[in-house]
């Protein structure tokens, strides 16, 4: 595959008309969020720019396509928590926005093909990375980094005439207003970039220590303890885990099982079927014992992998209607008291129209009278119609137990805990395995659902609904079902807590710093006593955050006032939050601190205002990642200038 043309060094040279006549983006990001945007920039320019020359330049000192996470050369171990088939960049029919679409194949569709020989070879090295993904399966991370490489090297080979794509490999440390009246991006080697316009992509970034994470640094300095911040596991200096350590673990989400992999089979550990199938960890010798918590004590909702009788919701039963009257009333919406109700009743609606279906053995009348019931029923009303038409309380829909698995479980010895900890997860395994419970995998799908609709009430929402509603208590819902582990990596963890090397500490897991001992010490609320260690981990990636992002880049544009803060307030009441994200218009114009948006610089992607997009989205959704980009490509080039006097466009 033919490498991505770079720019020279400095870039934005008008010596020649042609140049004069070019209007050039730089994209600064060049992970899944850049090339997202760049897709659209490429398919919107004919539109916009007609006949207009246009440069899209990528700025990232980690490598076009895969960027820092996606990037090759990472352990095989790093997994993506999606299914294979649930992955695309290429924005479809399905998607609502004004730009064209572009059909693509999925990454199980892509890796099938290029396998097959119809798609250009990957590196021999992911070979086996290549052969064991389908459909149904958890690609390599570095795999996916293939995948966007070669999705930027085909949307770049379609590139309308008189546009092109270049990578400018660096990383940015400032951004300025240029001689012409442009923009100037300077690079870490002081070189610049000059532009019409500029995007940034910036994806995870890190951030500093603030808080409880500062002060565990300094614990950890003052007693020569050892302390990881939240980061990404995948570059993390591991080696300052000794083996046989213990090591206190905040947190239980997808950064604790990139964690636990590495210091297990990422040191020589490895696993083994018994006679019986169940699966053990056989230790080598190096790795270190997990001493683990979190808030909820148990890890998200393993993937779901059922296939519903019904296939996945296509809509909500009751979520339109409502929304359609919010949005006509006058006043804020309460998320609490407007919205919360129909989002359980939705989710139970889903959840009972599968079980009806797919299991009617466990139910006691026709699924159009329990339908009947369930849409006039009050929330009493709804626990005694479930109670009367599902007898068995263990094939109802309990968001309770779904939430707080642990909020009744007191054991008298940590042998006992960890045994408790342990029989969860195998019926957690069991459930994702038993097809009967296929009404689990229509609830997934709801919440699917209800992530995109959602947002649209944004706007109408009262500030604190917002905060803590919306982005609080319900993006934790969607978290815990949507965003969990694959089911091998909750076998394995059984295996782990099996063999002694994962220790589970329980729900509301508190961490102190004991000066006098000179040692972290952490308890939770099932766990009897606490236990000490020399060695924490916060096993998570940095909240957004601008004001505390090590990102010199964003940090220089807050210092002169020219990036801000997302605040959510509502004077009537006084409330006042920030949410830590990049401010942008609805457009993705940044927002400086006098709160007027730039007309050249824009940000885009999961930590800016905007919200909502992901890196990736699943194929045949109107997935707002899509949505976004299309928005913010097209106000780019909608805002470029026209060529200079007297230089007639190609």
């Amino acid at each position: 595959m033919a490498a991505m043309p770079r720019t020279s060094a400095p870039p934005g040279s008008s010596a020649t008309p042609h140049a004069a006549a070019t209007a050039r983006v730089a994209v600064v990001g060049a992970g899944p969020t850049g090339v997202g945007v760049t897709e659209r920039l490429l398919a919107n320019a004919p539109l916009l720019a007609p006949g207009r020359p246009v440069e899209i330049v990528l700025v990232d000192p980690h490598p076009a396509g895969p960027g820092r996470v996606w990037r090759d050369g990472q352990s095989p171990l790093m997994r993506m928590n999606s299914f294979a088939k649930d992955v695309t960049l290429f924005p479809g029919t399905s998607v609502r926005c004004d730009g064209p679409p572009r059909p693509g194949p999925s990454l199980a569709a892509w890796a099938a093909d290029t396998a097959a020989g119809l798609l250009p070879p990957v590196d021999p090295r992911l070979a086996p990375d290549l052969r064991e993904t389908g459909p149904d399966t958890f690609a390599t991370r570095r795999l996916q980094g293939a995948y966007l490489s070669w999705f930027l090297h085909e949307v770049t080979r379609q590139a309308p005439p008189g546009v092109r794509v270049s990578v400018r490999p660096g990383r940015a440390v400032a951004l300025t207003g240029a001689p012409d009246g442009g923009q100037r991006v300077l690079l870490e080697d002081g070189s610049p970039l000059d532009a019409h316009a500029v995007v940034l992509a910036l994806g995870h970034l890190d951030a500093r220590p603030r808080g409880e994470e500062a002060a565990a640094a300094a614990f950890a300095e003052r007693h020569r303890l050892t302390y990881l911040p939240p980061g990404l596991v995948a570059d993390a200096d591991l080696s300052a885990v000794p083996p046989g350590a213990d090591v206190l673990v905040r947190g239980l989400g997808l950064a604790f099982f990139d964690l636990m992999a590495l210091l297990t089979e990422g040191r020589g550990g490895r696993y083994a079927r018994d006679g019986d199938g169940a699966l053990r960890y056989v230790p080598s010798g190096r790795e270190p014992r997990l001493l683990v918590g979190s808030r909820r004590g148990l890890p998200y909702r393993g993937k779901p992998t059922h296939r519903p009788v019904l296939g996945l919701p296509r809509e909500l039963r009751y979520f339109p209607d409502v929304a359609e009257r919010l949005l006509a009333r006058d006043g804020a919406v309460d998320f609490r008291r407007d919205l919360w109700p129909v989002v359980v009743k939705d989710l139970g609606h889903a959840y009972y129209r599968e079980l009806f279906a797919a299991r009617p053995e466990h139910t006691t009348m026709p699924w159009w009278q329990f339908e009947e019931l369930h849409a006039t029923a009050t929330p009493q009303e709804l626990d005694e119609l479930v109670a009367k038409a599902v007898p068995e309380p263990a094939h109802r829909f309990d968001l309770d137990d779904l939430r707080a698995p642990l909020r009744h479980a007191a054991l008298g010895s940590a042998e006992a805990f960890g045994a408790h900890f342990a029989a969860l997860l195998e019926r957690e395994l069991r459930r994702g395995a038993d097809p009967a419970r296929s009404a689990d995998t229509a609830v997934y799908g709801a919440l699917l659902l209800l992530f995109d609709r959602l947002p649209r009430l944004r706007g109408r929402m009262d500030p604190r609904s917002e905060a803590e509603e919306l982005d609080g208590a319900w993006l934790s819902l969607f978290n815990l079902v949507a965003s969990g582990p694959p089911a091998f990596r909750l076998e394995e963890l059984v295996a782990l807590c099996r063999a002694g090397v994962v220790r589970p500490l329980g729900s509301v897991t508190r961490v102190e710093l004991d000066e006098s001992a000179g040692l972290y010490r952490a308890g939770g609320a099932n766990f009897p006593g606490t236990v000490t260690a020399a060695v924490l981990v916060d096993a998570r990636v940095p909240d957004p955050t601008v004001t505390g992002t090590a990102d010199p880049l964003l940090a220089s544009l807050h210092a002169a006032g020219e990036v801000s803060e997302e605040v959510l307030g509502d004077p009537a009441t006084g409330y006042r939050t920030t949410t830590g994200r990049i401010a942008v218009d609805g457009h993705g114009r940044l927002v400086g601190a006098d709160g007027r948006a730039h007309p050249a610089r824009y940000a885009l992607g999961w930590n800016t205002s905007l919200r909502g997009a992901r890196a990736f989205a699943i194929p045949g959704t109107d997935a707002a990642t899509f949505r976004h980009g299309d928005r913010v490509a097209r106000a780019v080039l909608s805002g470029l200038p026209g060529p200079p006097p007297g230089v007639r466009p190609d």
